[in-house]
């Protein structure tokens, strides 16, 4: 899976890697080949934080803000691997004729 990060916080490379990686888990969800991007931006005290995942057939947008940029981003990842799975989930269990 391709990760991108769009980010107008300045973030350190560990941090930019360790999203990478944790993001690039997801694609065990994904049949083809699949994109993630990555927003972080800051508001007033949130860090506003967005993906986009797009994938053959579908796209998920998710958006999640929070004063903790760490936090913010955990809580992207479970929202999106739970998006993820139901959409799996959804492939999988058609009947096929």
């Amino acid at each position: 899976m391709d990760v991108k990060i769009h980010s107008a916080v300045d973030i350190d490379a560990k941090f930019k890697e360790y999203i990478e990686e944790k993001f690039s888990r997801l694609s065990k969800f994904i049949f083809d080949k699949g994109q993630t991007e990555i927003y972080i931006r800051k508001e007033g005290p949130l860090f506003l934080t967005e993906i986009k995942v797009v994938v053959k057939n579908s796209t998920i947008f998710i958006k999640e803000e929070d004063n903790d940029i760490n936090k913010s981003i955990e809580v992207l990842y479970d929202r999106a691997k739970s998006q993820l799975r139901k959409l799996h989930d959804k492939i999988t269990d058609k009947p096929h004729n």
